[in-house]
């Protein structure tokens, strides 16, 4: 794993251009990356093959949302629409500005080798979340993924260009 600076924001991204499209964009701080990483590693062993959060048992959805609860987050963004990827990136850049630990001067790097598996695993399964729970509001707190994140927006951008 490549070291993180402590001047930067750490983005991981979970793109799925199927329709409707969603990028999904997790963020850290670069001097809690290796935390959150060991942190999300662990909480999220086993889970590379799961396809489905709602079809989890529920006692194994509030395990995993106990076991994550821990991992040193910024916030995490979500947006879904027809849209294409660059108008989805620039909803993120939006959401990373207003970052409550983002401080003047710090730095955004969206890694994009294979680096930080805990943490891709971990967005990889919001993403899976929002998808699955976008229009509901009966998911139990304690079985839903994105209340780990102390800051979090859900979207759409339908009708941008």
């Amino acid at each position: 794993m490549r070291q993180a600076a402590t001047d930067e924001i750490i983005c991981v991204t979970d793109w799925t251009p199927s329709a409707p499209g969603q990028l999904t964009t997790l963020a850290v701080s670069g001097e809690r990356a290796e935390a959150a990483e060991r942190v999300a590693a662990a909480a999220l062993g086993g889970t590379a093959g799961l396809t489905s959060w709602l079809e989890l048992p529920a006692d194994a959805r509030r395990r995993l949302v106990g076991a994550c609860r821990s991992v040193p987050t910024l916030g995490m963004h979500c947006v879904r629409g027809d849209v294409r990827q660059a108008a989805a990136d620039d909803t993120a850049e939006q959401f990373l500005s207003r970052l409550p630990g983002r401080a003047e001067g710090h730095r955004t790097r969206f890694v994009t080798d294979a680096s930080f598996p805990g943490l891709r695993e971990l967005v990889r399964l919001t993403a899976l979340v929002c998808r699955e729970t976008y229009d509901r509001t009966d998911v139990p707190e304690d079985e839903d993924l994105l209340e780990i994140y102390e800051t979090y927006s859900v979207g759409s951008l339908s009708g941008h260009h």
